[in-house]
């Protein structure tokens, strides 16, 4: 089984060791030793960059240290950072800072840099991973799915067992989807002191107008959420309760809590769109809604 935190430390160590020669999506490849196009979906999923976006700018970003540092010559400085005219640095310089280098150079300018990944910024859990999270506002949206009473001494597969007979099976008697293809695992853990979730495998709607018997219709209002995306080598079906539940261990004890934000509201929601998965391959999301942190609890 391929190590998926692995394969991106070993993505991340290739490009530095090669940082001033031209590094191609083949090359990393043959290097690593796996399938160019599972390798740039991953990375970009993860960083929200493609390998080669963040190859080029580690090269410009290291090659601020000769520019501001040194009297070299700009075409000297090109070369050494693998691109193969002067013009051609040039204009990556700018199009990534904003900036020419002359005026980098010459001025006192301040620019956002692109340093290494640090391994240790990436949480692995059973093979999936993540990295940093990103934020999303969404409006007002609708969901229609089976919701079912989960209590803390149920099996680790019971969240997964409801989800793969809703989506296989359950959803087919939903006439109108916005994407049938698109899972939602929405949660409520209102109850969660009590020792019990309602866990909702769904489909968004365009509204609850027309239910079927026995559905559940939830109107989700207009929040800001944090996200936590986790990519790796499983399929969708293979997720577990326990692997969740570590993910959230991750976002909550990890990073809301120093993070300025709160939650919102008690519940969350898990994201797959199978379009992007396969036998293989997964990405799940996680939205947790925020809001700022009242300043009198900063720090707890």
């Amino acid at each position: 089984m391929i190590d998926s935190k692995e394969m991106i430390v070993a993505c991340v160590n290739y490009i530095e060791k090669n940082i001033g020669d031209k590094i191609s999506l083949d090359d990393i490849s043959r290097e690593i030793g796996i399938s160019k196009y599972y390798m740039h979906r991953m990375f970009k999923s993860l960083t929200g960059e493609s390998i080669i976006e963040y190859v080029q700018a580690r090269k410009l970003s290291s090659s601020i240290q000769e520019l501001v540092n040194s009297n070299m010559r700009m075409i000297d400085i090109a070369m050494d950072y693998g691109f193969d005219h002067e013009q051609s640095y040039i204009r990556a310089f700018k199009k990534r800072f904003g900036y020419t280098p002359f005026k980098v150079r010459s001025e006192q300018v301040s620019i956002n840099i692109t340093e290494k990944i640090n391994a240790s910024d990436i949480l692995s859990v059973n093979n999936s991973i993540t990295y940093r999270p990103f934020y999303v506002f969404r409006q007002k949206f609708y969901l229609a799915g089976s919701k079912h009473k989960i209590v803390s001494r149920s099996g680790d597969n019971t969240a997964n067992f409801y989800g793969r007979q809703f989506f296989y099976d359950d959803k087919k008697r939903i006439e109108k989807t916005i994407d049938d293809k698109v899972y939602y695992g929405y949660t409520d853990w209102s109850g969660y002191k009590d020792g019990y979730i309602y866990y909702v495998p769904s489909v968004e709607v365009p509204d609850l107008s027309a239910l079927p018997e026995g559905m559940t219709g939830i109107t989700i209002p207009a929040h800001k959420y944090v996200v936590f995306r986790f990519v790796g080598f499983f399929r969708p079906d293979d997720i577990k309760g326990r692997q969740v539940g570590r993910l959230l261990v991750h976002l909550y004890r990890n990073w809301i809590i120093d993070s300025g934000f709160q939650s919102a509201a008690k519940f969350r929601f898990e994201y797959i769109n199978t379009n992007l998965s396969n036998d293989n391959y997964c990405e799940l999301d996680i939205y947790q809604p925020i809001r700022e942190k009242d300043p009198s609890q900063m720090g707890r």
